[in-house]
């Protein structure tokens, strides 16, 4: 559309000043209104007031379309400053941009009942037609017309069509940035956008105010008002348009302090009026139908789904966690009874080519835990596997044709086959399932993700550090997906580029990838060209790190970069790191590196990859060609300042990455450690870490010091790594110089933050008692450990017995009291050691080490 960008009205230092001290009033941030106001000077001139938060269309059919804008001369003002009374809105469509061709008129009253929003559903237009539109308003005298916006008609239902291109996307948290994602999808030639929730994201105030502000705050985006102005909308909603992880009546969070039917009602209004939603999608009160259906002629038919409204709670508590039993009610549904009836027909009675179920959450099976045990994400539908196999068991059962479908929520890039049997890898694939990332909205759990793709080889494609949509091109033989990403999604101005591009083809479930996109690619292998997964690519420009990525199980890295030139160095557990260089041009840069194992034990400078790594350039590494463990030197873990120094802070086997969040090894406490802080008892401070041995068959580290408000025993930690063992030998020696006996318990604490962890003594195997709720464990052999989201297995081996153990499955210490009478010594030995196990018993490999 020539010319077509957006913009809302310019205000002035005074009035920034005045709204940013006044937060009672519009209930903005000072950074809210400082973005809101330089996206609003930058573009003053398309959206002008009242018209501020520009003009959208959505909810197309074959002859009609709904139009939407709203009269708001001051879009921060809780009134949008207009007055309480109700305005007259032309409105005008033509089939051309000059409004001529067909052109049809007429007039909508708004009032401060829905503030001043306007809804008109266009009738009697030509089936699969693009349209103009505009409005008018006179206030105060003087008529002001809106921009130009345009949107189109669907097929006839049962036409052939050729072709459909639309995009998805989901979650654009206004904090997250200016929305770069929303400027790249709005330069494209689309036929309409599917929003698949978190449209804003909600705060503690639950107040109908506080909704429209949100709503008007996030359309200050001249990118966002610039896609809605391009193109037709479908939308649903996630959960943050009303608060996270809510669930029909249960909130899913604290409260406001008002009944939540009171909050949902007032969030449902709030969407509604800023949304092109038909009238049937006029809320009731906290009641509001979404759920609906698009057909796309004879090509495609979208049955867009609420998961939200009618989904019973969430299971075991919510989160991330062991299923319990409630996982398996097949009552608990995220749809309920009747939305899913409506789906099923939906997809039974369809003659459309392609059925797309559009709707919120992964539906996917994703089991962080790579060990025996399975822990899902209970917000998903792995918190309804009841429902989804009735919905996949549908797909099958009545051999619905080419099934999508299409996913948002959890911020990350996804490809996922839906298969039969999610526990049996060999199972028929039933559909396909993409997972877009977010418009602007973080990714904290990546990691984690990452860290349990073996255990999911459904997830056919993986990416969580960008922020973008998807893109599809559906014509009667082929389904593409191209994913989008920005390089910085702060950045309003980042360049977008093409992730990956993966195909489905007609009667064939399951999507192959035929393009791997643009960006610095690369295979990290060891000298004989074996793919070195777990491993880390570090990406530097002047000697600054700019990216990191972590290899796949074939090698396979890559991440994005403007164009420039580069240093590259692999990092993996048990080899050497190698560099090299690569030019990016902005077209696909490959690189190889090969990486020779080492031969020797080695201490001093180093890196223990993965993405909970600590330990910076000060600190210390013991590496062979099996493990590596970095001791600290400068860097202070605040959990236990200020006795980190001398600490293991990062553990990994080889052919794996550091997840273990941190050893407290020793620790010295006058008095028996208790209590759900104890793993914390910070009691030794070291005043000198450094290396003894440098390199050969044997690599050592020193670590020197007192225990704290006992400054007269010196404790003195010496980890021995030899070349080719699995184990670091620790040996700590706790010597009295003073002239009065002193008694202390002593031992280690182990923690690691992950999905999969679990705490492990002897006897005992798994503890299971719940965080909060420590014991005491009486173990049967000398050890104790800590398991992985990866599979490994951290443990400390013990050369002698006569300790217990005090934890929970989140954490675990070993507690024994020693006396030091005046000049005597008492040591403290063990091995400390990583191992990458998959069995069914995690525990084996400390039994048997």
């Amino acid at each position: 559309m020539p010319g077509l960008r957006m913009s809302s009205p310019a205000i002035d230092r005074r009035r920034f000043l005045t709204l940013s001290a006044g937060v009672a009033v519009a209930g903005l941030t000072a950074r809210e209104l400082l973005a809101a106001t330089e996206a609003a000077a930058a573009t003053a001139d398309l959206d002008p007031a009242p018209f501020t938060l520009g003009v959208a269309s959505g909810d197309p059919a074959a002859d009609s379309v709904v139009l939407w804008t709203r009269v708001v001369p001051d879009p921060f003002a809780e009134d949008g400053g207009m007055p309480d009374r109700a305005v007259d809105v032309h409105w005008e469509i033509a089939r051309d941009e000059a409004l001529r061709s067909g052109r049809r008129t007429g007039v909508v009253r708004t009032d401060a009942a829905s503030a001043h929003t306007v809804h008109v559903t266009v009738d009697g237009l030509r089936p699969d037609s693009w349209y103009w539109y505009r409005f008018t308003v006179t206030l105060d005298g003087t008529p002001v017309s809106s921009r130009i916006g345009r949107t189109r008609t669907l097929p006839r239902p049962g036409e052939r069509v050729p072709r459909l291109r639309f995009a998805f996307a989901s979650c654009q948290s206004w904090v997250g940035g200016p929305y770069p994602a929303w400027r790249d999808l709005a330069e494209q030639d689309l036929d309409l956008v599917v929003h698949l929730g978190d449209y804003i994201y909600e705060t503690q105030l639950g107040t109908l105010a506080e909704f429209r502000r949100l709503h008007a705050l996030y359309k200050t985006s001249p990118d966002l008002r610039e896609a809605h102005a391009r193109f037709p909308f479908v939308t649903t909603w996630d959960d943050h348009e009303v608060q996270n992880n809510y669930a029909d009546e249960v909130p899913g969070a604290a409260g406001d302090g008002r009944p939540f039917l009171d909050r949902r009602a007032n969030a449902y209004q709030a969407y509604f009026e800023h949304l092109p939603l038909r009238a049937t999608s006029e809320p009731d009160g906290p009641d509001l139908l979404l759920y609906r259906r698009f057909d796309f002629g004879r090509l495609a038919r979208f049955s867009v789904l609420d998961t939200r409204q009618y989904r019973t709670d969430q299971p075991c508590g919510d989160g991330r966690r062991v299923p319990c039993a409630e996982v398996s009610d097949p009552a608990a549904t995220m749809t309920g009874p009747e939305q899913e009836r409506w789906l099923l027909d939906n997809l039974s009675s369809s003659p459309a080519t392609w059925n797309v179920i559009a709707q919120q959450t992964i539906m996917a099976q994703f089991d962080y835990d790579l060990g025996p045990q399975k822990v899902v994400n209970l917000d998903q539908w792995d918190g309804y596997p009841a429902a989804r196999s009735r919905i996949l068991g549908h797909l099958a059962q009545h051999a619905v044709r080419n099934p999508v479908v299409i996913s948002g929520d959890w911020h990350t890039a996804w490809v996922n086959d839906l298969l039969a049997d999610f526990d049996d890898p060999s199972s028929p694939v039933l559909a396909t399932e993409f997972v877009g990332t977010s418009i602007s909205s973080g990714a904290g759990w990546d990691a984690d993700v990452q860290l349990g793709l073996p255990a999911n080889p459904h997830v056919r494609f993986y990416e969580g550090s960008y922020r973008g949509y998807v893109m599809c091109e559906v014509t009667p033989g082929r389904w593409r997906s191209t994913y989008r990403i920005v390089l910085d999604a702060r950045d309003a101005a980042s360049p977008a580029y093409t992730l990956g591009v993966f195909d489905v083809t007609d009667g064939t479930p399951g999507a192959v990838q035929v393009g791997s996109g643009d960006g610095l690619n690369g295979t990290l292998t060891d000298t004989a060209g074996d793919p070195l997964g777990n491993a880390e690519v570090v990406v530097e420009q002047d000697g600054r790190g700019v990216s990191a990525a972590t290899t796949d199980a074939h090698g396979r890295w890559r991440v994005f970069l403007p164009s420039g030139a580069y240093t590259v160095t692999g990092h993996a557990v048990g080899y050497e790191s190698r560099s090299t260089t690569a030019e990016v041009d902005g077209d696909r840069t490959e690189v190889g590196l090969a990486l020779p194992a080492l031969a020797d034990a080695r201490a001093g400078v180093g890196r223990v990859p993965g993405p909970r790594r600590e330990a910076g350039a000060a600190d210390l590494v013991l590496q062979n060609s099996e493990l590596a463990v970095a001791i600290a030197v400068a860097f202070s873990d605040g959990q236990l300042a200020p006795v980190t120094a001398g600490k293991p802070v990062d553990l990994a086997a080889r052919g794996s990455l550091d997840q273990l969040d941190w050893i407290n090894l020793p620790y010295a406490s006058p008095t028996q450690p208790t209590g759900t802080e104890a793993w914390q008892s910070r009691t030794v401070r070291s005043s000198e870490v450094r290396v003894v041995t440098a390199r050969g068959e044997v690599a050592e580290v020193e670590a020197v010091g007192t225990v704290v408000g006992q400054e007269q025993v010196r404790v003195s930690t010496r980890y021995r790594l030899a070349a080719g063992s699995r184990d670091v030998e620790v040996r700590s020696t706790f010597a009295n110089q003073g002239s009065s006996a002193v008694t202390l318990w002593v031992g280690d604490a182990m923690d690691h933050d992950g999905a999969g962890q679990r705490s492990g003594v002897p006897g005992h195997g798994t503890i299971a008692t719940p965080y909060g709720s420590p014991a005491a464990y009486a173990p049967s052999a000398p050890w104790m450990g800590m398991t992985g989201t990866d599979g490994q297995v951290y443990g400390l081996l013990y050369a002698e017995d006569g300790f217990d153990c005090y934890g929970n499955g989140n954490w675990i210490m070993s507690r024994r009291e020693v006396r030091l009478e005046p000049g005597a010594t008492v040591e403290l030995v063990r091995r400390l050691t990583a191992r990458a196990v998959l069995d069914e018993d995690p525990w084996e490999v400390l039994g048997s080490a």
